[in-house]
């Protein structure tokens, strides 16, 4: 399938912060709901122990995504020391200081905008990019993946949709219904998340559009292969593929050093 680089409402800086924050709150509910990222954390958990890392720096966070469920599964994994830092262009900082509350103190946050394009003042740590990669063009996702190997640091791509006729189908049942369904449970509580819901539908109409843009611009396993061989040469180890879950599949790239840095 082909890649089309159509407009995103939430990557303009114009967009209505009330109906961002209520696209990004909804996006992390939905991860919670369906864990769909719990298939790639196996794969995570020992790129984490190979290269000596216990935290997550985590860039497009949007409303905190699954970093909930990926400390929890790491820590039954036996990982205790996990920690995590969420950061954003758009940072929620409502969401953001739901799920620091929420994670017992192991999920921190970065109160200022950060552009994942060209990251500045980022704390040491495993870097990781949940359901926001495609967000760039192939020339920014390029300068994501060069700029953590001119850093010397870990990276982790993880999308939790697949590049087919049948996800862009899923995603326009999925994101018809359950806006409509889920909003009344989403924490933290929103007087205007319900407002832009059920009285002025925005957020349940430009999650759909986003939603359907969100597989064109997707990156296939192909496609993230090119853009490794695309970099200059480096001593990284790179595992691309696909995980298989209940819900679907969770597109990865994994980058490791050959030695911590």
């Amino acid at each position: 399938m082909f890649r089309l680089h159509l407009f995103e409402f939430e990557d303009l800086p114009w967009y209505p912060q009330a109906i961002r924050q209520g696209q990004t709150d909804f996006l992390r509910f939905m991860m919670e709901v369906f864990d769909v990222f719990r298939a790639v954390v196996p794969r995570l958990k020992a790129a984490m122990q190979q290269t000596g890392h216990t935290r997550l720096v985590d860039l497009c966070s949007g409303g905190g995504g699954s970093m909930l469920l990926v400390q929890r599964a790491l820590q039954n994994a036996g990982m205790q020391e996990f920690s995590a830092i969420l950061s954003d262009l758009y940072p929620n900082l409502p969401a953001f200081q739901w799920v620091a509350e929420q994670s017992g103190g192991k999920i921190g946050y970065l109160p200022v905008p950060v552009d994942a394009r060209q990251p500045s003042g980022l704390p040491e740590g495993f870097r990781t990019i949940f359901n926001g990669f495609h967000h760039f063009r192939p020339a920014e996702a390029r300068r994501v993946l060069l700029r953590a190997v001119e850093e010397g640091v870990p990276i982790g791509i993880f999308e939790p949709l697949d590049k087919s006729v049948v996800q862009l189908l899923l995603n326009t049942l999925a994101l018809t219904l359950l806006p409509w369904l889920f909003t009344p449970f989403i924490r933290p509580f929103s007087w205007s998340r319900l407002l832009f819901t059920y009285l002025i539908p925005l957020i349940p109409l430009c999650t759909l559009w986003d939603g359907w843009v969100s597989v064109l611009r997707l990156y296939s396993p192909a496609m993230l292969e090119k853009l490794v061989q695309s970099l200059p040469p480096n001593d990284y180890s790179w595992q691309i593929g696909k995980a298989i879950h209940p819900f679907g599949r969770v597109i990865y790239l994994i980058g490791t050093p050959a030695a911590p840095k």
